[in-house]
Formats: structure tokens, C-alpha cells, sequence
């Protein structure tokens, strides 16, 4: 509708301001894949009790907003996923929007306008087809990455152009020898077969009148390159290839279009080999200069051979990978001439190097994690992984890095040939480049260590999919994984479109019977090491990332479009395991490999663990069918709501029947008891109580593995039982969170005892499953945020806020704030003289409440926090 008039209301909020515009699109790229976008804002005001009531968007061709489409006034106390009120976006079509909301105050002014231009949305806007090196194509073996050309004349200065740009494999393309961005192995990593996303970039500045050359380089990435322990090639394909379409519009007013197509050239350079595992080979010497420049002589290249366009093209909507800290590592030197590199933490990247040297001098970079008995890296849990980068000089001197490639690694040795100096070396860290919104701080610099080990371990798994570890030959995205640390990396860095895109990738790869592969994208595993058990292909825990991933999206962002868009997958998913329960209403005839890794499960028999794995396959039906119950209510699906409900209460009672005895044995089961509602109302605080006694008993240390950990602490805080969580968060004995804290760990380990007491590495008894950034422990990070420092959501999106610090221990201050779609949310707690200060900020547009530490029984509950800021003082 348009509102003719709407500009001639004054604005009689003038103290609230309306910021931060944006879509639920977060690539960064000049265009999105949305036609219709969904709409989200802030709100900003040092006025407190601010509260929308109501907003207004418009919608129109051109920033001054004449002929806007309205979205007319619309009831709603919430900034987030609304939809957008006119017509859908074309191809190339660019618009603006604005926004203005009603508070308690009336309107404020209207925000600045925000722009967005649609991708190609459809496969007919594609003039461009694939084009690989024919020579390239067969390849059974790492070998040459492709180079690919084309040259083209504009007739008049560029005033707007626009990349369209993907491959099969990984690319760096450049314009006139300038890289089109600083993103790093594009396109990431999809279900390529079904989903192969491209990238819109703005090259104006790049071109200019007269001749133009467009290059790139592809290298095999995950789509030809090493996958899994088996080390698997060609998984989707056997050549590489690029598709490119440039389009640029001119200042006489004609366009030129430049497409990937059977005019451009292709052929070799020093790019050797190129593997996600094993690293890059270079040699200098074979660098056909000037490559990437008008004027090369490419006549002895090859013709491009064009391939057909590939299926489910879409633009990324998710951050690109790239370089996201520079650090400057410790150097040293081994007698025999060997250079030592200590990051001084576990990242995920490569080394750059600046040496110099005569032609056909050599240069060797190997990695590792850590280092072995005799100071020297510890390479055989690396598995098949080389991990090695290698140089061959052509005289003088040059900057190395690799390309097409990562390291998960502290450590590393450079070799390098007789009479050549390595004169600089820098690490390059990468990542998917999600923005930081989560802080923690305390008192105890040791969980401080903790906290910081969890965010290494994000960001070093978080590229361009959630994976395990970065460093062996795995690095895949087990589903258990992100199941488990969910809640925490949503508070910890903004992992909406992240893991909306890899949920996206989940529903592809889902079987027709619902069932979910342990890794996603889904690749043949085989057998699994090192206990070489075979598996259907899916297990409980693992398969509920399908609930509880989209679950936590919605928790910490409130984007109910989004739990619409992975409905279908939530609900198949647990029908799925309602098929397999038996007769007496359990599931116990598949095999699971269940609470991983408890520290009490033989060293290679990991799934052996102490609590009954079809206890907790069980309690994990349960557990999602609530969650999909959940999820309905939101989406307005009454009779699945009540359905799903249902069926969690059935399966919660069959569980408690079957093994309520055996669940309080053990911490994964008093822990899953409690916080997956399965244990009746009646028994709860028994089993709280059983679960603090069973703390108790081991003298503080952690017993659950993947599936068990996430819920320990939640559940002892919410029985009441502080003391006893704190204990097993400072406890500093194998195992437990500090311990690895003690013996020197940046990032999480993926066993409780990589490293034992004693300084050494029980690679025997561990074998090669062994890896020392694995994030699914640092879930407890999610209990930091929310019960240390004491600042979670009670309704999506922290639309309302629960402030409830719970001091304990020797802890005397805690501090936590979390970037939430309404603004920054923070609590600031100490403890002096047995008085509590609590300092609280809500962000505009959202409410709270306090609750103050059980100790206290004489503090009463504040339930009506408005925005701004808050101190509470109490004393015991």
C-alpha cells in the first residue's frame, strides 16, 4: 500500500533512533539471494522503558522514497524477520528501504535508508557455462592447478559492474591482475550436486576503458580434492572448472557482457598441487608472469572446454572465509638448521614467509598441533593429512603462502635448501569471518583461559562449515558436533547464516526416511576409527542437530522464518526415530555411538561409555519431539504441536520406566534426566541430588562425553545444586575443563586426557583419534554466559532477558554481554563483604527480570527490568 501523507506526521520520539538495518542476508556481498528479503533493525536511545509498539517500512526505487510501497502500520513489539511489503525483487533490480517504529512516545524519525540489489535468481540469467582445461579433466592424483583466461575491450569508461562468479572447486579470480576480494576458497563447501553457491562482487573500480583481462586460478577444494581417513578423490566430480559472467554497464550507456565460454584459454603455473590435507606445492620457476594481464600470450594455452550449467545455483548469504588475525610467531633455531614456529596457540591457517635464495632453492613447512618427547612436531595424528607446504625458489626473493589449502596447527618446521635465508614469517589465521558478539570475564583467570580456548575452537572449526577439527584428515561436519555446542556458538559469534546455510545442506542430504548422516555434507565414512564399526549412516544425538541447531537459531536470533524454512527437516527427522522405537516404546535395536568419548569409555572403544546408549538414543526422541512440539506452537501447527507432545511424553515416561534406576548412576543420565523433562516432577530433586552426590563422589571431575556434556552444569544449576557445578567447572584433575587449561591448552581437546599428567601424549592407547581443537566440550561456555555471569534469553531473541547471576566458589566478579538482535545486553557482577552489586544493561525494545543467587533468601525477584541500565545491590 502506499502512504502518501506518512511523511507529514512529526515525529514525536525523537530521543529513539532506529539503526542497524539489515536482512537476514549477512555474505557481505554487493547483492543477495533473497527476492524477497526478511527485514530486521535496532533500536538506539539513552532514554530507558523504550519499547516499539508498532513500525512502518517503505519500500522504493530511489533514496529520495518518492512512489514508495508501505507497509502501512504494523502491530508488533519485535525488530526482527519481518517481511518485506512490496513486490519481489527481480534479477540485477537494486531498491531502498527505510524504517520508522511507534514507542510508548509515538513515532520516531524515519532511519536511514538501507539498499538492496537482487543476485540472479534464476538459471536463465545465466549466459555463462563452466569451463575447465581439458588436459585438467581424469585427474585421479593431486597434480597442477588450472589457470583460465579470457581478454575483452570496453569502449568507454565503466560506471557499474558486477561479477557473478563460482566454481567446481575453489577459485581466486582476479581483474587486470587485482583479486576480485579477499575471500578465501570460494565457494565454501555445499551439497554440491544440489546447491552450488556463487558470489556477486562489485569490480567497478578494477576495470577501465580499453583492454581487460578476467583470470583464475581453481584448485580441487572439497570438491575434487582429499575427503575423509579414506582419503577419497573426485567425490563430486573429476575437473575442475569456473563459471563467470561479467557484466558491466558503460558511460555511453552500452553494456558489455563477458561470460565463461569457449573463447577463453586455459593452462598451468607454479601451482603444483594444491590439497585441502596435504598442502601446496609451488615452484616459482613455472610462474607464466603477467598471466593475469591484457597482453599476455596465451596462444600455446589450451581451448576451455565448456561444461553444463551446474544444479541449485544460489548466492552465498553467509560470511566468506578469510584471513582473520595476523600473528607474529616465536622463532628458533635447531642445530641442524631447521626453523621452529610456535604460534603460541592452536589456530587454523597457513604460514607466510618472505625468503630469499637462488633458483631452484627449496623451502619446507610442515605443521602440527603439538610437539612429541623430543620437542619435534608430532605428525602421526595428523593421520593421512601431510600438512606440508613446499617452495621451489626462481632466484632472489619472494613472499610464500600457500594456496587453496589450511593447517589446523601451533607448531611448525621450515626446512630450507643450502643458501637460502627465510627472513620473515608471519601465521595467517582463517576462518569463516562471523562477527564477535559474545564476551566473558571473570575473577578466575583460569576459566577466563577456558573462555578463550572455546572461542579459538569456533573459530577455528567454523569454516565454511561447522567442522570437528581443522588439522587431520577428517575436518567434516559431523553433525554430534554442532549439536552439542549450538547455544554456545550462537552467543559467541553471530552464527545465524552460518549455520542456517549448513542446515540448508542437512535437508539436501537427508534420507527419504528422515534419517540424517553423521556428516554434513554428507561423504561415504566407511568404517569408523578406531573402532572400525560400521553404521546405518545415522544416530541419535547426532541426527538431532536436525532439532536443536534450528532450535538454538531461533533461541538466540528469533527469526520464526527460519524455523519455518527447516520445519519439514525437524519433523522428519523425529518421525524418523518414533519409527524405531519398540514395542515397549524405547529405542534399542541400532547401533549408537552414544555419550562419545565419556572419559570412562576404553581409549579405542569410545562409544562404550558409561551411560546406556540406548538410554540416551531414547531420552534424545524425547528430547527433539519436544522441541519439534515447540517449534510448532511458534509456526501456528496446533495439531503437530500437541502430536509431538505427546510423543515426548510417552517416550520420557518409557525411558524413566526402562532405566530410571541406571540413569541416576551416572552423570550423562541424571544430566539428560533433568533437562530433557524425563524424569516426573516428583523425582526431580532426587535426581538432582543424585547428580551432585555423583560429583561429590569423583571429587569434582567431568564423566560425560559428547552427548552428556553440554547438559551437566545446566542441569545441577537449575536443581539447585551450585555448589557442585562450580566445583566440576574449577576442578584441575583429569579429567575436567581446567586441566587441559593446566597443561597448556589454547583450544578444546577432543579428550578429556590428550595430554596426561605427566606431560606426555598416549598416542598408543588413543591411537590416531586424537586431535587437540575439537569444540564440543567447550559447550560449557553456554553455562558461563548464562549462569556464571548470569545473562540469558527468555524469549527468542532476547526480546526479554533473564538477569541471574549465581556466584560461587572463589569466584568474586563475572562480566558477560552478548551483540543480540535488540543491541547489547549486558551483566557486571561482584562480591565484596558479602554484598552483591549486579550492574544490567537491556538494549531498547526489551524487557527482563532478576533473580537474585538462592543463598540470598531474603532478595525478591525484579520482574519488571526495562530497557536501559540497572544496578542491584544486595546483601547477604
Amino acid at each position: 500500500m502506499t502512504t502518501p501523507n506518512s511523511e507529514a506526521l512529526h515525529p514525536t520520539d525523537t530521543a529513539t533512533e532506529v539503526t542497524a538495518l539489515r536482512t537476514a542476508d549477512d555474505s557481505g556481498l554487493v547483492a543477495t539471494p533473497h527476492p524477497e528479503p526478511r527485514l530486521s533493525w535496532s533500536l538506539s536511545s539513552d532514554r530507558p522503558g523504550v519499547l516499539q509498539h508498532a513500525y512502518e517500512v517503505q519500500v522504493a526505487a530511489g533514496p529520495s522514497f518518492t512512489g514508495a510501497v508501505s507497509s502501512g502500520e504494523v502491530e508488533s513489539g519485535v525488530v526482527t524477520d519481518h517481511p518485506w511489503p512490496a513486490g519481489p525483487l527481480v534479477s540485477r533490480e537494486a531498491r531502498h528501504w527505510r524504517v520508522r517504529v511507534r514507542t510508548d512516545l509515538g513515532w520516531t524519525r524515519w532511519s536511514q535508508p538501507a539498499r538492496v540489489e537482487a543476485a540472479l535468481l534464476d538459471d536463465g540469467d545465466w549466459t555463462a557455462r563452466p569451463v575447465h582445461v581439458p588436459s585438467d579433466r581424469g585427474r585421479t592424483s593431486p597434480g597442477p592447478v588450472p589457470l583460465l583466461r579470457r581478454e575483452f575491450d570496453l569502449p568507454a569508461e565503466p560506471v557499474s559492474a558486477r561479477l557473478y562468479v563460482t566454481s567446481l572447486g575453489v577459485h581466486r579470480t582476479g581483474v587486470n591482475d587485482r583479486p576480485v576480494s579477499d575471500e578465501l576458497l570460494e565457494p565454501g563447501w555445499t551439497s554440491y550436486r544440489n546447491r552450488l553457491l556463487y558470489a556477486t562482487y562489485d569490480v567497478t573500480g578494477l576495470l577501465s576503458p580499453g583492454r581487460n583481462a578476467l583470470s583464475a586460478a581453481v584448485g580441487d577444494g572439497w570438491y575434487r580434492g582429499h575427503l575423509t581417513w579414506h582419503k577419497h578423490r573426485d567425490v563430486y566430480g573429476d575437473t575442475c572448472a569456473l563459471l563467470a559472467q561479467l557484466e558491466v554497464a558503460l558511460a555511453d550507456g552500452s553494456t558489455v557482457t563477458v561470460v565463461t565460454d569457449d573463447r577463453w584459454r586455459g593452462g598451468y603455473g607454479d601451482l603444483l598441487a594444491a590439497d585441502l590435507y596435504d598442502g601446496c606445492a609451488r615452484d616459482l620457476r613455472r610462474e607464466p608472469h603477467g598471466w593475469r594481464l591484457p597482453g599476455f600470450d596465451d596462444r600455446d594455452w589450451e581451448r576451455a572446454a565448456v561444461l553444463p550449467l551446474p544444479t541449485g545455483l544460489a548466492q552465498r548469504a553467509h560470511p566468506p572465509v578469510r584471513v582473520v588475525q595476523v600473528i607474529r610467531p616465536e622463532l628458533s633455531t635447531l642445530p641442524d638448521g631447521t626453523i621452529t614456529v610456535d604460534a603460541g596457540e592452536n589456530v587454523t591457517g597457513v604460514l607466510r614467509l618472505r625468503a630469499a635464495g637462488p633458483a631452484g632453492g627449496t623451502v619446507a613447512v610442515r605443521h602440527a598441533e603439538v610437539l612429541d618427547d623430543d620437542g619435534r612436531l608430532l605428525t602421526s595424528i595428523l593421520r593421512g593429512a601431510r600438512a606440508t607446504d613446499a617452495y621451489t625458489l626462481s632466484g632472489g626473493t619472494a613472499e610464500l603462502e600457500p594456496e587453496f589449502t589450511f593447517h589446523g596447527f601451533r607448531h611448525a618446521e621450515i626446512e630450507a635448501s643450502p643458501g637460502v635465508t627465510v627472513e620473515h614469517v608471519e601465521v595467517a589465521v582463517m576462518a569463516s569471518d562471523l562477527s564477535r558478539i559474545g564476551e566473558f570475564r571473570c575473577s578466575d583467570e583460569r576459566v577466563n583461559a577456558l573462555y578463550a580456548n572455546v572461542v579459538r575452537s569456533q573459530r577455528g572449526n567454523f569454516l565454511a562449515v561447522p567442522t570437528d577439527c581443522p588439522q587431520r584428515d577428517e575436518r567434516l561436519g559431523w553433525t554430534g558436533d554442532i549439536m552439542a555446542f549450538a547455544p554456545t556458538a550462537c552467543a559467541t559469534f553471530d552464527s545465524q547464516a552460518f549455520l542456517d546455510s549448513w542446515l540448508t545442506d542437512l535437508g539436501i542430504e537427508q534420507r527419504p526416511d528422515g534419517a540424517v548422516p553423521l556428516v554434513i555434507p554428507d561423504v561415504d565414512l566407511g568404517e569408523l576409527p578406531p573402532m572400525d564399526l560400521p553404521f546405518a549412516g545415522t544416530t541419535a544425538g547426532w541426527g538431532d542437530a536436525a532439532t536443536v541447531v534450528p532450535t538454538a537459531l531461533f533461541d538466540a536470533y528469533g527469526h520464526r522464518s527460519l524455523l519455518g524454512r527447516h520445519y519439514a527437516t525437524m519433523r522428519a527427522w523425529v518421525d524418523f526415530t518414533a519409527g524405531r522405537l519398540d514395542d515397549d516404546g524405547t529405542w534399542s535395536g541400532n547401533a549408537q555411538l552414544g555419550d562419545w568419548l565419556d572419559p570412562a569409555a576404553p581409549p579405542q572403544d569410545p562409544a562404550r561409555a558409561t551411560t546406556d546408549s540406548a538410554y540416551v538414543a531414547t531420552v534424545f526422541v524425547a528430547h527433539s519431539a519436544r522441541l519439534l512440539a515447540d517449534a510448532a506452537r511458534e509456526l501456528g501447527r496446533t495439531d503437530d504441536a500437541e502430536r509431538y507432545e505427546a510423543l515426548h511424553r510417552r517416550t520420557a515416561e518409557a525411558a524413566w520406566r526402562k532405566w530410571g534406576d541406571h540413569a541416576r548412576t551416572t552423570q550423562t543420565g541424571c544430566a539428560l534426566a533433568l533437562e530433557f523433562g524425563i524424569a516426573p516432577a516428583a523425582e526431580r530433586p532426587a535426581v538432582g541430588e543424585s547428580l551432585a552426590a555423583l560429583v561429590r563422589a569423583n571429587d569434582g571431575r567431568i564423566a560425560t562425553g559428547f552427548l552428556g556434556t553440554p547438559f551437566v552444569l545446566p542441569a545441577l544449576s537449575r536443581s539447585g545444586h551450585t555448589a557442585e557445578a562450580y566445583r566440576l567447572l574449577l576442578n584441575t584433575e583429569c579429567p575436567g575443563w581446567l586441566y587441559q587449561v593446566q597443561r597448556g591448552a589454547t583450544t578444546m581437546w577432543e579428550r578429556w586426557d590428550a595430554i596426561r599428567p605427566d606431560g606426555t601424549i598416549d598416542t598408543e592407547k588413543a591411537g590416531t583419534m586424537l586431535s587437540f581443537n575439537h569444540y564440543a566440550y567447550g559447550a560449557v561456555a553456554a553455562w558461563l554466559y548464562g549462569s556464571v555471569a548470569g545473562l540469558r534469553a527468555t524469549a527468542p531473541g532476547y526480546r526479554t532477558i533473564e538477569i541471574a547471576p549465581r556466584p560461587g566458589a572463589t569466584l568474586t566478579s563475572a562480566a558477560a554481554s552478548i551483540a543480540t538482535p535488540y543491541g547489547t545486553a549486558s551483566v557486571t557482577w561482584s562480591v565484596s563483604g558479602g554484598t552483591l552489586t549486579v550492574d544490567a544493561e537491556l538494549p531498547p525494545g526489551t524487557t527482563g527480570r532478576f533473580l537474585p543467587p538462592e543463598h540470598l533468601h531474603s532478595a525478591q525477584p525484579v520482574t519488571d527490568l526495562v530497557s536501559g541500565r540497572h544496578r542491584l545491590v544486595l546483601r547477604g
